[in-house]
């Protein structure tokens, strides 16, 4: 059954190996009539594939190649419904199948890598928030997409406090205490205050040490509450937009109703910073937006962050040594791969990062733009 990818499985996919690899993708539908084609679908797709190796193995070695690939077509739980797309990959060595969000185009690739830019946009948090509940009761934290919210265990968030004999809180401002239903405690409150804000820095430490990324963080909770957290809040991922209202007793699925407005504000600002940070670098001479001056900055570890364009594809090659870059109308061969791939692949090989924006987002439209370490 595929899975979902983790870094670690990028990382397995990046290692060096002896070529061809081959990477097939496969949106995979919902319900209905496409999903019950989606096995012919991924038979044609593995055609396309082995006619892309006739061009330079032999009949016995695209055999084996090929074989546990066609095998996948006749497995009854590899075509689920989605809306995630699936990925095959497959090497000497490695068979591997995952379940990628968003949905790649339809395609198969023979390189002497893996293309792996769709498991980076499905990796990547450009789609991806969190969302830190803070109620009367309880803390809990949850990662967030478009999809839905998944409940995410985090060491070191405060255990759930326990109902007094007035139905409140202990230690927690519920009701019956004395800042009334649902409120954090006033200044006043003395040592009901410090223990609330006790609770939050507690939260606070075990948010910086599990989240140490730029990932948008929203808080949630009733709109009286959220401002002591804010007063001990240190994680600079934490979105100065706040979602009001109680969170102890609420459905995941109406908090993700609640959260997935503001969470797309929050998304876009990530992304607008990105790009502002991209402008500013290439105005101090520590960025460019020219591919052949990007691809050697990559290849000499330049690259602290590279930026490429979501469902765009450069067929060619880049020298691994001096960065030279060959571009051809299309796959051209079992050896021509996504140039964009081949410099994600080189820039996180050398300890940067990499993202993904929709192309219509890209500065100056172009395919990819980096921002140097020197």
């Amino acid at each position: 059954m595929p899975k979902k990818p983790t870094p670690d499985d990028l990382r397995n996919l990046l290692a060096p190996r002896t070529e061809p690899c081959i990477s097939l993708f496969l949106p995979l539908p919902r319900h209905g009539a496409e999903l019950a084609m989606a096995p012919v679908r991924f038979r044609n797709l593995v055609r396309q594939a082995e006619a892309l190796l006739a061009e330079r193995y032999d009949a016995k070695r695209i055999r084996e190649l090929i074989a546990p690939l066609a095998g996948l077509a006749e497995a009854v739980d590899v075509f689920t419904p989605g809306p995630e797309g699936l990925a095959a990959f497959r090497a000497d060595g490695v068979l591997e199948t995952y379940r990628v969000w968003p949905s790649p185009p339809e395609r198969a690739v023979v390189a002497d890598s893996f293309h792996v830019k769709p498991l980076l946009r499905s990796l990547q948090d450009r789609n991806r928030y969190h969302v830190l509940a803070i109620g009367t009761r309880r803390v809990a934290l949850y990662d967030g997409s478009e999809r839905g919210l998944v409940p995410r265990a985090l060491p070191g968030l405060p255990a759930p406090l326990e109902p007094t004999a007035t139905g409140g809180a202990r230690n927690g401002g519920g009701r019956g205490a004395r800042g009334g239903p649902g409120k954090a405690p006033a200044e006043g409150d003395g040592g009901r205050r410090e223990e609330t804000l006790r609770r939050f820095r507690a939260a606070d430490a075990a948010l910086r040490e599990a989240l140490p990324g730029a990932t948008p963080i929203l808080l949630a909770g009733p709109g009286n509450v959220l401002p002591a957290f804010r007063e001990v809040c240190t994680h600079p991922a934490v979105h100065p937009e706040g979602v009001d209202g109680a969170v102890d007793d609420v459905a995941v699925d109406e908090l993700h109703e609640r959260v997935l407005p503001a969470a797309r504000r929050a998304l876009e600002a990530r992304n607008a910073r990105l790009v502002e940070e991209f402008l500013k670098a290439q105005d101090r001479g520590l960025g460019s937006d020219v591919l052949t001056t990007v691809a050697e900055a990559a290849v000499a570890g330049r690259v602290r962050r590279l930026v490429v364009a979501g469902g765009k594809t450069l067929f060619g090659r880049v020298d691994r040594e001096t960065g030279e870059v060959t571009l051809h109308a299309g796959q051209s061969g079992p050896q021509d791969d996504d140039v964009l791939d081949d410099l994600a692949e080189t820039v996180l090989a050398r300890g940067g990062e990499v993202f993904v924006l929709d192309a219509a987002k890209m500065p100056h439209e172009v395919a990819a733009v980096a921002i140097y370490r020197w």
